[in-house]
């Protein structure tokens, strides 16, 4: 990427104790939305794909046995896997429970009189412990192993309450006797033979015994085109990436030029070059997404960006909207005068608000509780008045170390720049990435 030809006052950057920091946090590749199993000849897409992976994946509900299709009785999309059917459920689109799963484990046990299947009436209800729950709305108990499964693999959302005791039972499959129990949505199956491993509690395949039940087709289907094998290095992350890019800091706007302050004027004939030269703007964010591998950069890029949210950057904002620019300003939550209906302006207009602390103090002077407080209030403020997440921060005075910068990332904060050092962003940098001081009284 191609670094701006101007003249610039480059102050250098305090690298030392980078090793020390946290990994950037890189988001997972889009990847495909709909892919096929050879294993069984069927295809799934989402919303199914997503919640599928996400729940758990083959593990949990095993391969598709059937396309989605039309339930005839509640004209739902459902899907068939080894272990569950999934349901669509379009008006709760947009939430967790857009896709839900049904209650196979209640139909498997349905009018079955078992001891195990009577509920136990607890009044009152016993003391919880680590190793054994009771569940009041049906009456039964969760133990041990199956407790410890339960909780790790998805609790009530995946599996629903017991409906059951422990039992031994026959698997239908496999002719063997195993510890069982029922649940809503799932059946345990205890194998000894697998102790201390993943595999010590299995997954009964009440997908497959509804799909038998029902007599519904399983024959593979002929692959769509273009629809990849399922493969879960499909939604791996890219490779991070670096490069140079120049990402300008700016302070204040007035009248008289200064090291920190630039003429609006002046400031306006650096915004003109950049456009007449073929630069684009983008946001800070953005400029993360491009290290991270998860974007595209536009050519010939350029990253303004202002510190402490003075007054008169309105005015700086103002101008880069009239050519259709986009900026990142880190705001001072504490001590701006910028009024709230400016901020959540300037959100709106597309402009990236980043955190500058509350008050800019060097903030590895502070103890450990005032730093948190500069860095999660501030950033909790910025984001009510924007409306906008509030993820990167800039280091007032540009005064980092280590200390700090983990305290940034425990902030919940996505990464953080400095105050310098140059146009050279990579991976290793990702709390303190580089930017150029733009002095007022350069002149293009």
């Amino acid at each position: 990427m191609r670094v701006l030809p101007v003249v610039l006052i480059v102050v250098s950057t305090l690298l030392a104790g980078v090793g020390s920091l946290a990994t950037p946090r890189t988001a997972a590749a889009a990847g495909p939305t709909v892919v096929y199993f050879p294993v069984t000849g069927h295809h799934v897409a989402d919303s199914f794909l997503s919640t599928w992976r996400r729940l758990g994946g083959l593990a949990t509900f095993g391969y598709p046995l059937t396309e989605a299709m039309t339930d005839p009785d509640t004209g739902l999309t459902v899907q068939y896997f080894e272990r569950e059917r999934f349901e669509y459920h379009p008006e709760n689109a947009g939430t967790e429970w857009e896709v839900q799963f049904a209650l196979l484990g209640s139909w498997l046990a349905e009018g079955r009189t078992e001891p195990a299947f009577v509920p136990i009436h607890a009044n009152p209800p016993p003391a919880e412990s680590p190793s054994r729950s009771y569940f009041a709305p049906t009456g039964h108990y969760l133990a041990y192993g199956f407790k410890s499964y339960w909780e790790k693999q998805g609790g009530l959302r995946i599996f629903g309450y017991p409906i059951s005791e422990e039992l031994s039972e026959v698997n239908v499959d496999t002719g063997q006797t195993y510890t069982v129990q029922y649940f809503e949505r799932a059946r345990f199956e205890y194998h000894p033979e697998y102790a201390g491993t993943r595999s010590e509690v299995l997954l009964g395949r009440l997908g497959a015994q509804r799909v038998a039940r029902l007599g519904l087709d399983t024959a593979p289907a002929p692959r769509k085109e273009g629809v990849p094998d399922y493969d879960e290095s499909l939604w791996a992350p890219p490779p991070p990436r670096s490069f140079d890019i120049s990402v300008l800091m700016y302070h204040q706007v007035g009248d008289s030029a200064s090291r920190y302050t630039i003429p609006l004027w002046r400031f306006e004939q650096q915004l003109d070059w950049l456009r007449d030269n073929g630069y684009h703007t983008v946001t800070i964010s953005e400029v993360y997404d491009a290290v991270a591998g998860i974007r595209t950069l536009p050519s010939k890029p350029v990253a303004i960006t202002f510190d402490d949210g003075y007054a008169a950057q309105w005015g700086a904002a103002q101008a880069m909207n009239a050519r259709g620019m986009r900026g990142t300003f880190f705001i001072l939550s504490g001590a701006s005068p910028l009024a709230d209906w400016q901020i959540r302006a300037m959100a709106d207009a597309g402009h990236e608000i980043g955190s500058h602390s509350i008050s800019h103090p060097d903030l590895t002077t502070l103890s450990d509780a005032r730093l948190r407080s500069e860095l999660v209030d501030s950033r909790a403020r910025l984001q009510a008045v924007s409306g906008q997440p509030v993820d990167i921060f800039a280091y007032p005075y540009g005064a980092w170390n280590s200390r700090v910068a983990s305290a940034v990332e425990a902030a919940g904060y996505r990464a953080a720049v400095h105050a310098w050092g140059g146009t050279w962003w990579s991976p290793d940098k990702w709390w303190i990435e580089p930017r150029i001081e733009i002095a007022g009284t350069l002149s293009l």
